[in-house]
């Protein structure tokens, strides 16, 4: 007996610890253990309470209606760089993350405070990039004319979900730990929060509401996302209601996560007509290599319509045109399903003369 109680010993407290152990320990730990006044503090100060809180207003204000100048003016002009340094200026992670604490900690006058000024950013924002197309005289037919940098803002998809969960993450782990907050600026870079509400104002400036709310609900996605993903990070940070530490706390996480899956049955929905566009896309280029080898597309446009794959083709090659009937069922072949084809056959003629 005795030497089985030493064997015992041994193996439970001299053996090493796997990292999963590891990592469940600091979690427990995590949970368990408030955060110092430090990290209270770095939290609390995300916006001011008091007679600071108003100054504070006016350079959110002064900061989003800047930021969102520049972001329309970078998007218009098809300007990656610009819509970066719009990003940086922007200052609305501020108070996205003091939702996220005001969520945890059950201060729902914080949690108030925070979300008007959210409020009064996203409406700024757009303000500012429907004014800013207007004033630039920009006129645009269809959403096909608009620069790759808005048409960019305009399908979000669940990949921007994930980008937001993972910034939101980040912006989490931030916010109490005042030696990382210089990563912060990073965060703002990595997940869009003003560009995609200049290109609501643009899109509206333009008369294409469609796009504008696809623009919109790219906001909402990262808004949502980086409430949630910052909650969750917060709670493992240790921060809880200060009077009770269950106070409706599930109930406000469950708002959060409500709000996530709110957006993600419209992202999922995007994501799978995008994956259909590029299949249906990639097919019909196939279809037309296999068809002519010479031939080269100039122009495609293609859309599924109750199962219906409408194609419209501008198609160059040096030959003799091959019956398009042929090339509407390699369509069909690849696509599995009915195609109609408008085939637009151009022949590629070069002429060399001299007149002396």
């Amino acid at each position: 007996m005795g030497d089985e109680a030493q064997v015992g010993q041994e193996v439970g407290g001299d053996e090493p610890m796997t990292p999963l152990a590891a990592a469940v320990g600091w979690t427990r730990r995590q949970l368990v253990s408030p955060p110092d006044d430090d990290a209270r503090g770095a939290v609390d100060e995300l916006i001011p309470d008091g007679e600071e809180l108003w100054p504070y207003v006016g350079k959110f204000v002064v900061l989003t209606v800047l930021s969102a100048g520049i972001a329309a003016f970078g998007l218009l002009s098809d300007s990656g760089a610009v819509v970066i340094g719009a990003m940086l200026v922007a200052p609305l992670m501020t108070p996205i993350t003091a939702t996220a604490a005001a969520t945890v900690t059950a201060h729902n006058i914080r949690l108030v405070r925070a979300l008007l000024i959210i409020l009064v950013g996203t409406a700024l924002a757009v303000a500012v990039g429907y004014v800013t197309t207007v004033v630039a005289g920009t006129h645009v037919v269809s959403a096909d004319d608009l620069p790759q940098e808005v048409l960019s803002r305009t399908y979000p998809g669940l990949l921007d979900l994930g980008i937001a969960i993972t910034a939101g993450a980040a912006a989490g782990y931030i916010a109490p730990r005042r030696s990382v907050t210089s990563a912060l600026p990073g965060v703002g870079i990595a997940v869009a929060l003003v560009p995609p509400l200049a290109t609501v104002g643009i899109c509206a400036a333009v008369g294409l509401p469609a796009d504008a709310r696809n623009a919109m609900l790219l906001f909402l996605t990262n808004l949502a996302a980086i409430v949630f993903a910052a909650s969750v990070m917060l709670l493992l940070a240790g921060f809880r209601p200060d009077d009770h530490p269950r106070r409706g706390l599930g109930r406000r996480l469950a708002v959060t996560v409500l709000a996530v899956v709110a957006v993600a049955v419209p992202l999922t929905l995007h994501t799978r007509e995008t994956l259909r566009d590029a299949a249906l896309e990639r097919a019909v280029t196939q279809s037309v290599v296999a068809w002519d080898e010479q031939a080269e597309v100039r122009q495609l446009e293609s859309d599924v319509d109750d199962d219906l794959a409408v194609v419209e083709l501008l198609i160059s090659s040096p030959g003799e045109p091959r019956p398009a009937w042929r090339l509407a069922q390699e369509i069909r072949s690849r696509v599995g399903g009915p195609v109609d084809l408008r085939l637009l056959y151009q022949r590629d003629q070069q002429f060399v003369v001299s007149a002396r």
